[in-house]
């Protein structure tokens, strides 16, 4: 079995569901190599039909097809911008997910654990492309929405992205932070209420 983190290009498609939210990962083939699992509390479950999921907590596992937690997302209640925790099979931190305040386009930072710039998340004016640079410009991956036909964009809230990492990143975590991107744009942007 391969690791869905060693691929360079993932579908993350948002499956419908009424509460929880789910998505399968997908190779570049159409494959299915993985899914994405949100834990609700029974509590949080009664509270969504009440108070709006923008500003709920979340958790999301990233598992394999053996539903072997490979890597966990979460954020805690928020107000304004969202800071998400990117967390590996162990339960070690390995990076955030930062939303910044900007006007017009959405913009996120990826942040090590000591707070330093991993990368940048920079949105177009509709959020349904972002490109991901390092510090030095360098871009190291994308995350872009595809249009899932009129019917389905306009009776559903389910999404479809398309994860690129380039090819000569190696850095583990780096991958796993750039395909929680795709998550994390969906949760925060896209979610309704």
């Amino acid at each position: 079995m391969s690791d869905l983190f060693e691929k360079n290009t993932l579908v993350v498609n948002q499956k419908f569901t009424v509460i929880a939210n789910q998505y399968q990962v997908l190779d570049e083939s159409g494959a299915e190599i993985g899914f994405v699992q949100e834990n609700m509390s029974t509590a949080k479950k009664a509270l969504s039909f009440i108070v709006s999921k923008k500003v709920m907590p979340f958790e999301l596992n990233i598992l394999d097809n053996e539903k072997k937690v490979l890597a966990t997302i979460s954020r805690g209640v928020t107000l304004l911008l969202s800071k998400t925790s990117i967390k590996n099979a162990n339960g070690e931190e390995i990076a955030k997910i930062n939303q910044k305040f900007t006007m017009l386009k959405p913009k996120f930072e990826i942040v090590d654990t000591q707070g330093q710039l991993i990368a940048t998340i920079q949105g177009d004016w509709k959020a349904w492309d972002f490109h991901i640079t390092t510090p030095e410009g360098t871009e190291i991956g994308t995350v872009s929405k595809q249009w899932n036909g009129a019917l389905k964009e306009i009776f559903t809230d389910s999404d479809k992205y398309v994860v690129n990492i380039n090819g000569s990143l190696e850095d583990r975590n780096k991958r796993i932070a750039i395909i929680s991107t795709a998550i994390v744009v969906d949760m925060i942007l896209k979610e309704n209420n």
